[in-house]
Parts: C-alpha cells; structure tokens; sequence
C-alpha cells in the first residue's frame, strides 16, 4: 500500500481500513459472488517531536520521536462484507514503542495490538510481519494467527550491518495480515520513523566512537550554561547573539552541520579575518552561529566576539563531544540552548 510523505523527511504512517468479503453457501446458489478486499487510505499520521530528554509518548494516530525513542499508535478498522455490503467490523489500535542505542546497532521494539470493538466479527485471526530496511535484520515475536478481541503483545529485535565510516537509514515497514474462514485475507501496511545507524566517527587510526543508531530528523540540543565558569563567555556570547540570529530552541529552523574542513575554514576566515584580536596567544575570535554550520561564514547574519582562547577551546570541545553523543552529522539540524 503507498505510504504517504513525512514533514522533514520524518515519517508518516498511512493506515488501511480492510474489507473482507465472503460467500455462504445460500447465496453462492442464488448468484455469482465476486470476492474483493478493497483498502482505502486514512490521513497520515502526524509526527510530533518531543521537547524531552525522556522516553516519546503517544498519542492516537500519532507518532512522537526524540533522538533515541519513537512511540507510534495507529488506529485501525476491519470491516466484513458480504455481497458489498457490511457484514460486521473490529475497530482497534496498535501501538508501538521503539528504543535505539547510540553506540550499539541492535535495540528493540514492544508493540501492541489493542483489545477490539468487535460487532458481529468473531473469528478474525491476525498475523504480523516487520521489515528493517536493507541491511536491518529483524526477529518477530507475536502470537501468530491470534484472534482480533483482547489485546496481544509482540516485539521486534533489530540488528544493523553498517560498514566502517558508511551509514544506513531506512524505517521499519509493519504489514499486518487478517483472516477469517470463508472470506478472502487481506491487509494493510504502514512504516516507522526513519531511523538512521552509521560507523563513521574516527580518528586517523581508531574509532573515536562505538557504532549506533538515531532517529536522525530530530534535532537535539547542544547545552551551555553562563554559570560554568570554563564556557561563560562562549555562553553569554552565544545568547547575546541568538536575540537575533537562529539556533536557539523554539527557532523556527535550527543550524546544520559541516564537515567540510575547508569550507570551515572559509566560513572562519569570513567572520573574524577582519576581528581586531589584542592577544591572539589569550583570546580568541568567537563566532556564532558556528563556523562548522551550514548557517556560519556570513558577518550580515552572524556575531564575533573576542573571548578568552581556554573557554573557546573548552565550548568547542563540548561541541565536538556532542556531535558524538549525539552522533550528528554532515548536515545534521541541532539547537543550541543557553541557561
């Protein structure tokens, strides 16, 4: 079934309402039947990023993702028809919660599927599957050809395959099957929030972080407080800056990631050539938003300011640990709050 576009390269879950047609024997000797399953599509799901450093919540028909967790609820309606006309329904949802690890390429998944309003539908037995995308194994446990009524719970192992300094990303794909003796199956498919798992933080010789995998259309935020006294000018600059400039959460877009050393070096050369420095061997030129920003290099929409070389150095340091921790990359959107 197609799925629809997600905001932001984000998700979308499209949901299909499944019709079951059957024969009984009394009609079939009155008339021909035509069995059919037709599937119509419901608005997609929409995607909320959750301002937390805690687990996602839930919503109905809803999908809520931070950088590490997604949780997803769907609701769902099976209808049986017989001769075109309906026979009988199961109104239910399926809700899913999902955990990544990032410095590991194997998490879990728990979904599911919600006790049922069932009117006349008795018997209507399920089956799941879940693909990961290329290079995703997946290990499904469910209770298989279980009966839509009560709630059944399964989960999904995932395992990624991602090479040295390569990424994968891709969401998972959730099909669910319905059965039910005398009527043709039928079901209806929809995806996850599109994950994302890379090998690509090294050094000349060695990893300078262990694999993993995010949900890379959240932004998160890079933190810095004007009370710690080793960032407090880096801080007050950054805030001071941002009363102007994008960046800071609540923004209306956040700033990108660079990798490019030389385009970086451009954008440093644009903000602070021209920066009278009284002691280049204590102070530094600061700029914002950073020079390692798509947003960088431009002195009409940025700010400088000479600050002390050592708190500078140790903001940029936490930078560079927080690209890890947060395993952002070359293009990658991100906040920057100041308390």
């Amino acid at each position: 079934m197609p799925i629809s576009a997600p905001r932001k390269a984000v998700v979308g879950a499209a949901l299909g309402t499944l019709l079951l047609t059957g024969i009984s024997a009394a009609t079939a000797q009155a008339a021909p039947v035509q069995d059919s399953i037709t599937v119509t599509r419901a608005p997609a799901v929409k995607t909320i990023y959750a301002n937390t450093a805690a687990a996602a919540t839930c919503r109905l028909n809803t999908v809520s993702i931070t950088r590490t967790s997604m949780c997803m609820d769907v609701g769902a309606r099976v209808d049986l028809l017989r001769n075109g006309k309906p026979v009988g329904s199961a109104s239910f949802d399926i809700k899913h919660s999902m955990t990544l690890q990032t410095s590991k390429l194997k998490w879990a998944e728990n979904f599911t599927v919600g006790k049922a309003k069932l009117v006349n539908a008795g018997g209507i037995r399920m089956s799941v599957s879940v693909g990961g995308g290329k290079g995703v194994k997946t290990a499904v446990k469910f209770p298989q050809g279980s009966t839509l009524g009560s709630a059944h719970k399964g989960t999904v192992g995932y395992a990624a395959s991602v090479g040295k300094k390569k990424q994968l990303a891709s969401p998972a794909s959730y099909r669910f099957s319905f059965t039910k003796p005398g009527y043709s199956a039928g079901g209806f498919t929809y995806k996850s929030a599109k994950y994302r798992c890379d090998d690509t933080f090294w050094g000349a010789k060695k990893r300078t972080k262990n694999p993993g995998c995010v949900f890379p259309s959240y932004s998160p935020v890079f933190s810095l407080s004007r009370s710690d006294a080793k960032v407090k000018q880096s801080a007050t600059h950054i805030l001071d800056a941002q009363r102007k400039i994008t960046g800071h959460p609540g923004a209306s877009s956040p700033l990108h990631r660079i990798t490019n050393e030389k385009t970086i070096s451009n954008h440093r050369k644009a903000m602070c050539a021209k920066v009278h420095n009284p002691n280049p061997k204590k102070y530094d030129c600061d700029e914002y938003p950073f020079a390692a920003s798509k947003e960088g290099g431009n002195p009409a929409r940025g700010s400088t300011r000479i600050i002390s070389a050592g708190d500078n150095r140790s903001a940029g340091a936490r930078l560079g640990g927080f690209y890890k921790s947060q395993r952002v990359l070359n293009g990658d959107g991100y906040y920057v709050g100041i308390k």
